[in-house]
């Protein structure tokens, strides 16, 4: 090939619109690429919010933030390649991998701001009390030094303003009942009640008015390091974990209190379950062998679905399953699937795509798990949420010292919910197995 026959390098580039400070933006710039399977830094300007990286398979680019306004900025991909169409697909991966960063980092940030915003309220009515305290104790100090007649002046007065009260929370509370047509207010939000004992949690619930209140011991605890036998994980209302204080839901709503505990000695209902299912089977089998053959073909013509209700969702024996982790389906197709199967296991291989520390916490971690194996892009944004190593029950002869990003893994998990908002797909880790 001549030189002038060789391909000559492209000048390819690419943008994205970010509503979010510059600063931040290159910070988190530089924290994914700095962990990245994918690529790897090579030079940084930290003044121009500039890096240059490459790609595993040797395409350089160079990132640069442009900010546009104090609330918005412009991330701006290059590539010199001379292979312009393998270029133009490691931007599209640099894009997405960045993308799912800046997703996950702006929901911890407003879990953030939600909880300075509590605390402040918190000392503004905490200050606010005192000086109540302080004018009612100097007036209650003024009536006790005055005339006999003023105190009974006085105490009339109070009464009256006492039944005037009464009165009105009494009207208050018929009209806001009729405004909501029977829903109750939930007292705390879901990230409120995480961490609390559980049965305190009970309390408090019943006594706003639930009464579909269900409590679901995990068993996940060994050393009791971490989180105290009973300490809530989850509380789901209807569903869903993610809710603010004082939301309205029916009284009859199913809510499911999820906690830590530590395992019980599960052999002996192990054991009673499979005397149950065996009677139960053999109950089945001489029912089916008295029925007509009509029965029977309506009875073989069920078990051919592939969509059972015994062992975990897998693509092999769940069609809905396939084609979600094929990556064809919507966010509402998605939801729905969570919807449906809420609780039960699914199975599949994939890959760990980003991890970040949970509220700052050095030994709990965010990870989003993808489909396929490393620097695959289709299926759902599996999501680990709050974890620690041990949370993630890593099994095999090959377990890591460390649970990092890279790494092809077998998933076995329960589904919890799925978040619209930032598109994860919330599952809590069963077994883990590394590929």
């Amino acid at each position: 090939m001549t030189k002038e026959d060789k391909p000559q390098p492209s000048n390819i580039n690419q943008t994205m619109q970010l509503t979010l400070l510059a600063d931040q933006a290159y910070s988190l710039l530089k924290n994914m690429l700095s962990c990245s399977a994918m690529f790897m830094m090579r030079r940084w300007d930290d003044e121009k919010r500039s890096i240059s990286f490459s790609s595993f398979d040797d395409i350089d680019l160079v990132a640069v933030i442009h900010e546009k306004s104090e609330s918005e900025c412009e991330v701006r991909v290059t590539s010199d390649s001379r292979d312009a169409n393998r270029a133009v697909r490691r931007i599209g991966d640099f894009f997405r991998d960045y993308q799912a960063q800046v997703g996950m980092t702006s929901v911890q940030l407003d879990h953030e701001r939600r909880t300075a915003s509590r605390r402040a309220d918190a000392r503004k009515e905490t200050k606010h009390g005192s000086g109540s305290v302080a004018v009612a104790s100097e007036l209650a100090q003024r009536v006790s030094n005055a005339p006999l007649t003023t105190k009974i002046l006085v105490g009339f007065v109070v009464l009256f303003i006492v039944i005037g009260l009464i009165c009105g929370i009494t009207s208050c509370g018929a009209s806001s009942k009729a405004a909501n047509d029977g829903k109750i207010a939930i007292p705390e939000s879901s990230s409120e009640f995480e961490g609390e004992n559980y049965k305190d949690v009970v309390t408090r619930l019943e006594s706003a008015g639930f009464t579909n209140i269900e409590t679901e011991g995990l068993g996940d605890l060994i050393t009791g390091f971490f989180h105290k036998d009973g300490d809530v994980k989850t509380v789901s209302v209807n569903g869903s974990t993610s809710y603010s204080s004082n939301q309205k839901f029916r009284p009859d709503v199913r809510v499911v209190i999820r906690y830590h505990s530590y395992s019980t000695s599960s052999s002996s209902s192990e054991n009673e379950d499979d005397s149950t299912s065996s009677e139960e089977s053999k109950a089945e089998t001489d029912d089916a062998e008295n029925e007509p053959s009509s029965s029977s073909n309506s009875s073989e013509g069920k078990s051919e679905s592939p969509q059972t209700d015994e062992g975990n969702i897998s693509m092999q024996n769940n069609q809905e399953f396939a084609q979600i982790l094929a990556g064809g389906d919507s966010g509402q197709a998605i939801e729905s699937f969570a919807n449906k199967y809420q609780g039960r296991n699914i199975e599949f291989d994939g890959y760990t795509a980003s991890v970040l520390p949970h509220d700052s916490n050095k030994t709990r971690f965010d990870y989003l798990i993808l489909a396929g194996n490393v620097g695959g892009t289709h299926g759902p944004n599996f999501h680990f949420s709050d974890v620690n190593y041990y949370d993630l029950h890593l099994t095999g002869d090959n377990v890591p010292s460390s649970f990092t990003e890279g790494l092809n893994i077998h998933v076995i998990a329960e589904i919890e919910s799925y978040d619209s908002a930032s598109g994860l797909f919330e599952l809590k880790p069963i077994s883990i197995t590394m590929r």
